[in-house]
């Protein structure tokens, strides 16, 4: 605590030293950024003429400029396979340094849609080689040569380093696991992966009940609800969600409706709404979201009216199509979600919702129905 209070209250006229090595810090790593970038297009030509005496010249300049690091470790593992040297030690090293951890995550950031955005962020984090370099393709083209080659007789060890090399993923650690026990994350890690979580878009599945709050004896009673929805990420204060919510008419009476000057009497088996919610994260701790929505969906209720009509196409040969008759509205939602976090990107939650359905805007549907509902659902994004 002494040392903590003497550096907090160092006196002002050290100031400028600071500022120099913090200037002189920022220079250096744009010095690793240049030279990472020039022994880029180095290193494919020397990998692919398996020129090691170049290379390793070339992984010596990129040490002296940025320190060792993961891509540096990966390049020296992969010379010593096709070279056949002895690098049970040079494994060990990257194990022991959780290199294995740096390359998953960036294997699985490589094919996000948005690698470019992600790179460009964190460049550091990616030891200033861009994410799908041609190098990182030629690395798995020669890994997956060494583990399909006869003429190569890998270790245990060798082949499961390969494994992960080529991105084969689930085979290297369902190795790597059964003779060692999983790291585990610090707290800064655990933190740093569910901000990236964060940044990804989502599905999310609900099911439910929807039930009336006004009228004697509502036409539409209580149902079973189910949905589907894409959602945007949840990094930003704003989200977006848009799909498909289905209502099941199981408990419901009939309705007359006007066909053709004729009024016809329905049942309706399903109502279907199709649209989407704009939310705003009011409390977000990482493992609690709190959101209100707001959301404006297209609101099908079927009829089972339907009818087929035949028609002359443009070459005068004869076709037909179905034409359906149903409910047509819209539904406004006024929502609030409750989303607990569970791993990564997926998440739990509640959603107690009202809902503004104006059945009678529809001229053909000649029964009055309520248009004011309630709904409670659980819903898993993923």
């Amino acid at each position: 605590m002494a040392k903590i209070l003497t550096f907090l209250f160092l006196p002002l006229f050290l100031f400028p030293s600071i500022y120099v090595q913090a200037n002189t810090k920022k220079a250096s790593l744009q010095d690793c950024e240049k030279i990472v970038a020039v022994a880029l297009d180095k290193l494919v030509p020397a990998l692919q003429k398996n020129d090691y005496q170049n290379l390793e010249s070339i992984l010596g300049t990129i040490q002296s400029a940025c320190g060792e690091n993961e891509f540096t470790q990966r390049m020296r593992i992969i010379q010593a396979l096709i070279e056949r040297k002895t690098s049970g030690a040079l494994i060990a090293d990257y194990l022991s340094k959780n290199y294995h951890e740096v390359l998953t995550m960036r294997w699985d950031y490589a094919v996000e849609k948005e690698y470019r955005r992600i790179y460009e962020e964190n460049k550091a984090e990616f030891n200033y080689v861009p994410l799908n370099h041609p190098i990182d393709s030629l690395i798995k083209l020669k890994a997956n040569a060494l583990l399909n080659s006869p003429s190569f007789n890998l270790t245990e060890q060798e082949e499961d380093i390969a494994l992960l090399f080529a991105d084969h993923l689930d085979e290297f650690y369902q190795s790597f696991e059964n003779v060692q026990p999983a790291p585990q994350p610090t707290a800064t890690e655990k933190a740093r992966s569910q901000q990236d979580a964060k940044h990804r878009s989502g599905v999310i599945v609900s099911a439910g009940a929807e039930f009336p709050i006004t009228g004697s004896d509502p036409l539409f009673k209580t149902n079973t609800t189910v949905g589907l929805l894409y959602s945007s990420g949840l990094s930003s204060p704003v989200f977006f969600e848009g799909g498909i919510k289905i209502r099941i008419n199981s408990n419901d009476r009939s309705f007359d409706y006007l066909l053709y000057d004729e009024a016809e009497h329905v049942n309706s088996s399903a109502s279907f709404s199709i649209g989407g919610n704009v939310g705003v994260k009011l409390f977000d701790n990482d493992k609690f979201i709190i959101a209100p929505k707001v959301g404006l969906y297209y609101d099908i209720t079927n009829t089972g009216l339907s009818e087929v009509n035949y028609f002359d196409d443009e070459y005068g040969e004869s076709t037909s199509s179905v034409q359906y008759h149903n409910v047509h509205t819209m539904r406004t939602t006024l929502a609030l979600n409750l989303m607990r976090h569970i791993i990564g990107k997926k998440y739990i939650g509640i959603e107690a919702a009202y809902h503004y359905i104006p059945y009678n805007w529809d001229n053909n549907l000649l029964t009055s129905i309520q248009p004011n509902y309630a709904s409670l659902q659980l819903f898993f994004r993923f």
